[in-house]
């Protein structure tokens, strides 16, 4: 019974490992999958270089719809995929948040990437909300990379790290309350074996006996029969002298003091 008790206190243990690990890697990849594509670990470039990089790209912010969709018809006959995914970007963005309202230029960054790439981030604000436009550009190449990604600033960064945390820790929270409760419920469980064993004995007992039989009834005994009355004999001398030595010879006493009252005779006896 131990060893099962066991055995399941480890299954929920696991079970509960297995729920918090899933959710803390759900959040981890909703937060994945919000982080750029695009690396943004680089050197900062000089503020002359970063005027440059930040310009260029609100430029391409800046063109209309029917602008881009020509361009990109045009790069369809005689671009590469890369420069055609760079318009599909700015198409899309301009479908699902509207004209551009307003490019942070002083909220922008600029580095330089190891392959010797530009990265620029640029706030941008549509009429549907405010996203940020990650741009990277390769000039030795003449590639161009681009998509919006949410805008967040560092104390929404460490909102949702503290988020994660917070959510993690209620998972494992919930995790270890579900063991001990499966715990505690198994150990009162079979504290009631003993219980549930003791009635049942008592009931096989209470079959298997068999029932007492009942107590005889005694007879009331009978009343003596009372003596009936006879003639009274003391009238006759004869008879009063012979009762009187007899009972003188049998006490051993002198018959002198001896008076002998009423004599009847007992019903049934018979004279001699």
């Amino acid at each position: 019974m131990r060893r099962l008790m066991k055995r399941a206190a480890a299954a929920v243990l696991m079970a509960a490992c297995l729920m918090s690990l899933s959710a803390c890697s759900a959040k981890q990849d909703d937060a994945a999958a919000k982080a750029a594509q695009i690396s943004m670990e680089g050197t900062p470039v000089d503020e002359n270089m970063a005027i440059s990089k930040k310009i260029q790209a609100a430029q391409d912010l800046s063109v209309s719809l029917e602008q881009l969709n020509v361009q990109k018809a045009m790069y369809e006959k005689v671009g590469t995929e890369d420069s055609v995914n760079y318009f599909n970007v700015l198409i899309d963005a301009k479908h699902e948040y509207g004209e551009v309202r307003d490019v942070d230029l002083d909220g922008a960054s600029v580095v330089l990437l190891a392959d010797g790439s530009y990265t620029v981030a640029l706030p941008v604000t549509f009429t549907e909300g405010k996203m940020q436009y990650v741009v990277n550009v390769n000039d030795a190449t003449g590639t161009v990379v681009s998509e919006f990604t949410e805008l967040v600033d560092a104390s929404e960064a460490d909102k949702s790290v503290a988020s994660l945390l917070e959510t993690a820790t209620v998972y494992a929270v919930i995790g270890i309350g579900t063991v001990f409760a499966v715990l505690i419920f198994i150990s009162l469980l079979i504290a009631c074996f003993k219980f549930i064993h003791k009635w049942e004995t008592g009931l096989k007992t209470k079959n298997e006996t068999p029932a007492p039989a009942p107590a005889p009834v005694k007879a009331a005994p009978a009343a003596p029969a009372a003596p009936a009355a006879g003639p009274d004999l003391s009238g006759d001398a004869e008879l009063v002298a012979v009762i009187t030595a007899a009972i003188a010879a049998y006490e051993g006493t002198s018959s002198n003091g001896l008076v002998v009252r009423s004599i009847r005779r007992v019903q049934g006896s018979r004279r001699r």
